[in-house]
């Protein structure tokens, strides 16, 4: 029942497109008769277009030969091979030594990194942390997609305390 449905939608887009003109590329709105509009008569003398700069006298609807004025349309650029390497930054993994920011027994943790990275973590194994300690964490990307707090957010899969 839907296919009709959708094929009968098709159909009619397709015709209303080609009644409407939207198949003739080469004509625009301004240089295309309507159907209001009186046909020329050819007893009255015709006015000569006028004359483009070229000193040639362009068709009704054709074209310009010279290209607009502005800034040049974008160029696609095509590569050889894709990069063998991701091209985003990918988060750090492994050991990272930082102190506790938001502490607690988990889920969520804070972590700001001896190089200024926050991180925002993410364990089920019930691990206490005490927030202002050093502490040296095991990191691993997560799929999951759950707010931990502010930084990157990375699975803490170990953690000991730096004494």
């Amino acid at each position: 029942m839907r296919t009709q449905a959708t094929i009968r939608i098709g159909l009619a887009v397709a015709a209303g497109a080609i009644i409407a003109g939207c198949a003739n590329e080469g004509a625009s709105p301004a240089s295309s008769p309507s159907a209001s509009a009186p046909a020329p008569s050819v007893a009255s003398s015709p006015t000569p277009p006028p004359a483009s700069p070229e000193g040639t006298t362009p068709g009704i609807g054709a074209p310009s030969a010279t290209p607009p004025t502005g800034k040049p349309l974008p160029t696609i650029t095509l590569t050889d091979k894709p990069p063998k390497e991701p091209t985003d930054k990918q988060p750090n993994t492994g050991w990272v030594a930082g102190m506790v920011t938001r502490g607690g027994k988990g889920p969520c943790y804070g972590l700001i990194a001896d190089d200024g990275q926050r991180y925002a973590l993410y364990s089920t194994a019930g691990t206490e942390l005490a927030q202002g300690s050093r502490v040296k964490v095991k990191l691993e990307t997560t799929m999951l997609r759950i707010y931990c707090g502010p930084g990157t957010l990375m699975a803490m899969t170990d953690a000991e305390t730096i004494k």
